[in-house]
Order: C-alpha cells, then structure tokens, then sequence
C-alpha cells in the first residue's frame, strides 16, 4: 500500500486471532481423527491427506496474515488477498456513518465488525472480525473530526 503525501497511518489492524485460531483448531482436529481411520490405508494415501490438511492450515494463516485495514489521516484501507490483492479505499472526508456490529461471543472475546457508509460510488467498507471494535471506531471519529476541522478551517480562509 502506498501513502500519500502527508500521509500517516493512524492504526492498522488484521482481524482477531480469533479469525486464524478457531479453523486451525477445527483443522487439527480432524488431523487427529484422520490419523486414527487412516491406520489401515495405505502410507502414500495418508501422506497426501496430510499434506493436503498441512497446506489448508498454511492457507487459512496466509488468509489472516494478509487481510490488513488500516485507518490513515485521509483515508480508510482495507487490503485482502493471497496472491491477487483487493484494495479498497475510501477518503474520510466521504464518510458519513459508521456501524460497529458484534455478536454474544464477539462482545464476550472482543471482536466485530465495523461497517463503514461512504458518500457517491466508494460504497461500504467493512473492517471484518477485528478486535476492540469500538475502540477502532472512536479512533475513526476523531480522524472524522480533524479532517472536517480542516476542510471548515479551508472554507473560512477561502471566505475572506
């Protein structure tokens, strides 16, 4: 990702640990179970069966290693993708309401969502499973209040 001129990055965040734990936790799991019905096949059907859970493990942590938002002076990112990336932007200036979404057990472990509404064709942003959402989401507000700050303090210089 690339910043601009002026540019500084206020948080940037992946989901919750919780996002890579709990499938890794499912995965190994069924490692176990499949260690113990696969005793009678063959060794090159369970080596490949092994890999194959092995490799999905790795996906499942290069998935949560490369979803990042990050919240900018001017801007909210969110970056996702493995190979191909996905980058979505929108200014703070074009934001105008901000969703902070979270079940029984995101509020028990301290996760959520927040869902961004942007003004014109930026359309909605969302920060997936993230920890302390409300956190995040007063951290958004006060950049909201300084860039609009900035853009009064524009209009009045600009008046005179």
């Amino acid at each position: 990702m690339r910043l601009e001129a002026k540019e500084k990055i206020i948080f940037k965040v992946h989901p919750h640990w919780l996002y890579v734990v709990f499938p890794e936790f499912l995965l190994i799991i069924f490692l176990f179970i499949f260690l113990k019905l696969a005793y009678p096949l063959p060794h090159w059907i369970q080596i490949v069966c092994l890999t194959a859970l092995i490799l999905t493990m790795l996906v499942v942590l290069l998935d949560w290693l490369c979803i990042k938002y990050y919240l900018t002076n001017l801007r909210l990112i969110e970056e996702k993708g493995i190979i191909g990336k996905r980058i979505m932007m929108v200014p703070l200036s074009k934001v105008q309401d901000i969703v902070c979404k979270f079940g029984i057990l995101g509020r028990i472990l301290g996760f959520g969502d927040l869902e961004i509404e942007s003004a014109g064709t930026y359309g909605k942003i969302v920060f997936s499973f993230i920890a302390n959402p409300r956190k995040r989401k007063e951290e958004i507000n006060e950049a909201l209040l300084k860039i609009k700050e900035k853009e009064s303090n524009m209009k009045k210089k600009k008046a005179r």
